[in-house]
């Protein structure tokens, strides 16, 4: 194996670390992530060691490395979207939220339903709770009715990735204008 194929995958993060923090620095030239440590990859280096203050070498010294990674973390860290979180109970399979359910995802169902009456007027008297109770069953069967899904006034996970759709439209929708 040659040197060049040694240090392949250490050059590829180098050049991945490189790539992503040009997105933010436009100074910064992109380089190809392809493990090769070339011309484009070397002016990307010695950029981002000018940038921040190290000296100008094109040569990715312990210095340099552990500089660039430390950058590269703290810019995934600001520029990574929010995590998400799984509400809706996925085991066992098949599982049903229906009347007398009490959970946070009860909680979430009454939300979205809030939430929704401004393109469902119909959807009333929903109460944040936590308790399926006989409104949030009415909600749930109309908005079923209106969405073309079995109105039985529960919810599995058809109406709960149909209501989250909705919901994440919506959301989408307002934040954007």
């Amino acid at each position: 194996m040659n040197d060049h194929q040694n240090y392949a995958p250490a050059v590829e993060n180098l050049q991945r670390y490189l790539r992503f923090l040009s997105y933010s620095e436009p100074s910064i030239p992109i380089p190809p992530i392809d493990g090769i440590f070339e011309s484009r990859t070397e002016q990307a280096l010695r950029e981002f060691q000018r940038l921040y203050g190290l000296p100008v070498t094109g040569i990715a010294d312990r210095v340099t490395w552990e500089l660039l990674y430390a950058e590269y973390r703290a810019a995934l860290a600001v520029n990574s979207p929010p995590r998400q979180i799984s509400i809706f109970p996925i085991d066992p399979e098949g599982y049903v939220m229906r009347p007398d359910t009490r959970s946070f995802a009860v909680t979430v169902i009454q939300y979205m339903l809030l939430e929704l009456q401004h393109h469902y007027s119909e959807l009333q008297n929903v109460t944040l709770t936590g308790v399926y109770d006989r409104q949030t069953q009415d909600a749930v069967r109309l908005f079923q009715q209106k969405n073309g899904l079995p109105a039985d006034g529960n919810v599995g996970l058809l109406t709960w990735n149909t209501l989250a759709d909705q919901y994440n439209t919506l959301f989408l929708r307002t934040t954007d204008e």
